[in-house]
């Protein structure tokens, strides 16, 4: 018999249509099976105790009042984490009991009476720890004096933190309903041994391409959009400056746009001569603001360079204070530490600083973390090979300071403090963060049994550790420290300050300040727990800096006697109170010309 070409066609199209058919019914039964095995399943026991375990503690204090997004992260986070903990251990439990054979059984009746029992004490240990927490809060707000939140805050944090909670439960369980699926494709047409590797692999690819789509592709692009825009922004309430000791003013080698939003901000704030004259009481001069920004088209050497040649056409080495700022990732600076520094010195002085990205802090310390330090490093390098060109005489006293990542960047311009001693004249660190390699050299030698929010290092000799005012002549435990001598560093940090004592050990380790719990404007009720501890202190960090001032991530009228003590202006016992007036003096005039801040 002799087949012709239309029926072999017709023949093969049977066999594929008959093929599509099958694997479609088979894609049909692996997706209802993996929708019931998996996403409708009921809660597991364990993975639900522990869930309510969690979100009992998880309203606990922690360092900083909570916003209502705050406590759905702290909620919905503790809730994943007990979940998973819970139902890992429940299915342990089980089968240690099936090994021994051990077995419960609970008669009809009691088991509906312990149901309600159970029910009952679910729903009262419940509403005691969320009562329990929302006055915690309170205690919290007055420590940092800041006007507790109202009761809604709290409530829909809460719900949104539940809701967060079940979201996370249903991408586990579509996750574990796509290796299903994948699992009971693969069956018919592969190896046993094969299928459960390949679905793994499936699995792992299909969610690493969504993580990817949604992290990167949306979040992070459109974090770095928005960054960009910001920096890129002229704001007309932001006046370019009409003196020529400032970058971007009239003569300046940096145009006005070059400089980034950050940047317009800085040199176009600060006192006038006359203004600082007013307040201190004698002739001031102009001070000087140098700042130059990093691009496409220019290096960070090249922005360097750049920040000595403002430095030079504004004459800045013939100033008595020269200070080298290390800026945020945005490039962003402290108006408080730059105005002090300018009434203290009577405008006898210059600062200067670069941009070094337009990305904020977390992004840049996760994304670029070398750049700030080789930001801080360069600066001063470049700034001390230019001074070895001048005279003895001329050379202006050099001092370094940054906050937050502008210390963790400005401090490695130094391999340790004999360097850090060797090289600038003074430093003030603001808010420093754990992770800081100098910090870290420092406080491996504190004094043994000093506080670990205050560590005491060489009796105070050169580095005080300062937590309030008060600190800068005696440690924290009231000691007296040994005569402070020249060149003086001080690294200032509030108890309340989750941006220093954030570290990712407390996802497994209690550190020494919980352990102590000395912090004056920390509530002693504080507890360390595995993982929401650590959740409870990332939380804290965003909005620590608009915690008022003296209190989290916000320095701003210490830094006035800070940078007296820094610039070496003791006074006698008897002249300490007319100093304490001057300064709230000072204190007053920056509040007058930057009314924000």
């Amino acid at each position: 018999m002799r087949f012709g070409p239309a029926s072999a066609l017709s023949s093969l199209t049977g066999l594929t249509g008959g093929a599509a058919r099958a694997l479609r019914r088979t894609t049909r039964r692996a997706r209802r099976g993996a929708r019931r095995s998996a996403i409708a399943a009921p809660l597991d026991t364990g993975g639900f105790l522990g869930a309510s375990l969690t979100a009992w503690i998880s309203t606990s204090p922690s360092l900083l009042p909570r916003t209502w997004w705050m406590w759905a992260v702290n909620i919905g986070l503790s809730e994943v984490y007990g979940y998973a903990a819970g139902a890992l251990a429940g299915r342990a439990v089980r089968r240690a009991g099936a090994a021994i054979g051990l077995e419960v059984d609970i008669a009809p009746d009691h088991r509906r009476r312990a149901r309600w029992a159970g029910a009952c004490a679910l729903v009262g240990i419940t509403a005691y720890s969320w009562v329990r927490g929302v006055m915690r809060q309170r205690e919290i707000s007055h420590l940092v004096h800041q006007e507790p939140k109202n009761l809604a805050t709290h409530l829909v944090g809460t719900a949104a933190g539940a809701g967060f909670s079940l979201a996370a439960l249903v991408a586990a369980r579509s996750t574990v309903a796509t290796a299903h699926f994948y699992r009971s494709l693969l069956r018919p047409y592969l190896p046993a041994r094969v299928v459960g590797a390949a679905s793994l692999l499936l699995t792992a690819a299909t969610v690493a391409v969504a993580v990817d789509r949604l992290i990167r592709g949306r979040v992070l692009e459109g974090m770095i959009e928005r960054a960009d825009a910001a920096n890129r922004l002229i704001s007309p309430d932001v006046p370019r400056p009409t003196s020529a000791l400032r970058s971007g003013g009239p003569g300046s080698l940096e145009t006005w746009q070059s400089l980034g939003a950050p940047g317009r901000k800085i040199v176009s704030a600060g006192a006038e001569a006359a203004t600082i004259s007013r307040t201190v009481g004698r002739e001031a001069a102009e001070p000087i603001r140098v700042y130059a920004a990093k691009s496409g088209s220019r290096t960070l050497e090249d922005t360097v360079d750049a920040v000595i040649a403002e430095l030079d056409r504004t004459g800045a080495w013939d100033r008595e204070v020269l200070v080298l700022f290390t800026g945020t990732g945005t490039g962003w600076l402290q108006e408080w530490s730059l105005s002090a520094i300018e009434f203290l010195t009577a405008g006898n002085c210059a600062t200067a600083s670069l941009q070094y990205s337009y990305f904020p802090s977390p992004l840049t310390y996760l994304a670029d973390r070398r750049s700030p330090q080789r930001a801080g490093a360069l600066l001063v390098q470049g700034v001390r090979r230019r001074m070895a060109q001048l005279p003895p005489e001329r050379r202006p006293r050099l001092y370094v300071a940054g906050e937050s990542l502008g210390a963790f960047g400005g401090t490695a311009a130094f391999r340790d403090l004999p360097e850090l001693l060797r090289t600038v004249d003074g430093a003030v660190w603001t808010g420093t963060p754990s992770f800081t390699p100098l910090w870290e050299q420092l406080t491996s030698r504190a004094r043994p049994g000093s506080p670990a929010v205050a560590p005491i290092i060489d009796d105070g000799r050169h580095v005080r550790v300062v937590t309030r005012p008060r600190d800068l002549d005696r440690n924290y435990w009231g000691g007296l420290y040994v005569p402070w001598e020249s060149p003086r560093v001080v690294f200032a940090q509030h108890p309340s300050d989750p941006v220093v004592l954030f570290d990712p050990s407390l996802l497994w380790r209690e550190p020494a300040w919980l352990q102590e719990r000395v912090g004056h404007d920390v509530t002693p009720a504080m507890r360390w727990f595995p993982w929401i501890t650590f959740w409870q202190i990332a939380s804290d960090m965003p909005l620590s800096i608009a915690a008022p001032g003296g209190h989290g991530h916000s320095y701003r009228e210490e830094m006035v006697p800070i940078w007296a003590a820094v610039l070496g202006q003791d006074v006698p016992e008897e002249q300490r109170p007319a100093q304490r007036r001057r300064h709230r003096e000072i204190i007053a005039a920056i509040r007058e010309i930057n009314p924000g801040a």
